[in-house]
């Protein structure tokens, strides 16, 4: 049994439950809501992410990972307060999405040298050790996202998340694109940084259904995502049928034991009333839509309840059992 930083404190690994390991509460420009608070909703958000995740607590689910890095917004005094009042365990992250600040990584300018992978992990060991904007919370998974193919600033970004959690033990979860196999190139990247694969999570790869891909990663020892749910998905993507199909062959071919399940959603648009971005149409389950449409489905397929709870609880506590020096 291993312990992780919640935004409510350490938390043992046997207390994860049911967990959703791609999500978000909010998202958004980085500093939106301190430059522009009319745009950020945020007393609405924090009441209906609330109300929503206190529903989803009542029908299973105990953990959710936000993937929220600063560069997305992050506000871990929000996430902090949502969890305490909706009763669900959320572990936050540092790191970096696509949006790599200038100041890490000057593109403009090419004649000036980009910050060392060093300096910048100093800063996510801190929000990990210390707490993030003098707040006390403390990261629990470190965040780093690429583009297909990956470009030197997030480059930086793998580099200087390898050596975060080799200082800190704190694991590595990646963002990719849809229809992309750069989870192969991201995996290159950490291994040469000497990152041991059973501790990276390369997430958003059921948007790729390609069996040899997807083998050859976990082949390597790293846990796959799952994590683009929604019963419509993004245009030129295979359904949520079709994605939960793949999943099912990979389990008959004895991969049960490396793949994760989540959504990659947020209540930003259900707090701007946003029909289409939020709850509508696109997402009437929200953080329920795995729960009430994805594992009734994957049931009727034939996988069996054994197999479905290591997907959704068995294999994330192993993950984060990982986490340590």
């Amino acid at each position: 049994m291993a312990v992780v930083n919640s935004v409510l404190g350490p938390l043992e690994t046997s207390d994860l439950g049911f967990t959703l390991t791609h999500e978000h509460i909010t998202t958004g420009s980085a500093g939106f809501r301190f430059t522009y608070p009319e745009l950020s909703n945020r007393q609405r958000v924090q009441q209906v992410a609330v109300d929503i995740l206190t529903q989803a607590r009542k029908e299973g689910v105990d953990t959710i990972v936000d993937c929220t890095p600063m560069d997305l917004d992050r506000d871990v005094t929000l996430i902090q307060a949502v969890s305490k009042a909706s009763g669900i365990n959320i572990i936050c992250a540092t790191g970096s999405h696509l949006y790599v600040p200038h100041d890490f990584y000057q593109t403009m300018f090419e004649w000036m040298d980009p910050i060392p992978a060093d300096t910048v992990a100093d800063l996510w060991v801190r929000e990990i050790e210390v707490g993030i904007e003098e707040t006390g919370i403390r990261a629990g998974i470190i965040k780093v996202a690429t583009n297909d193919p990956i470009r030197p600033p997030e480059e930086l970004m793998l580099r200087a998340a390898a050596r975060t959690h080799l200082r800190t033990g704190v694991l590595i979860t990646t963002h990719t694109p849809h229809t992309s196999r750069v989870g192969l190139d991201q995996i290159r990247i950490l291994r040469e940084e000497g990152v041991d694969m059973s501790k990276v999570y390369i997430g958003h790869v059921n948007s790729t259904l390609d069996h040899d891909y997807h083998k050859r990663m976990m082949d390597q020892g790293v846990w796959l995502g799952m994590d683009h749910f929604s019963p419509s998905g993004p245009p030129t993507t295979p359904d949520w049928r079709a994605r939960t199909a793949f999943i099912r062959d990979l389990i008959d071919d004895g991969y049960e034991d490396r793949i994760m399940l989540s959504h990659d959603w947020n209540v930003k648009g259900v707090a701007s009333g946003d029909p289409v971005a939020s709850m509508g149409e696109g997402m009437p389950d929200g953080y329920l839509w795995i729960t009430r449409g994805v594992l009734p489905y994957m049931r009727e397929l034939g996988v069996s309840d054994g197999a479905v709870n290591k997907l959704m609880i068995h294999n994330p506590r192993n993950f984060f059992e990982e986490t340590g020096r």
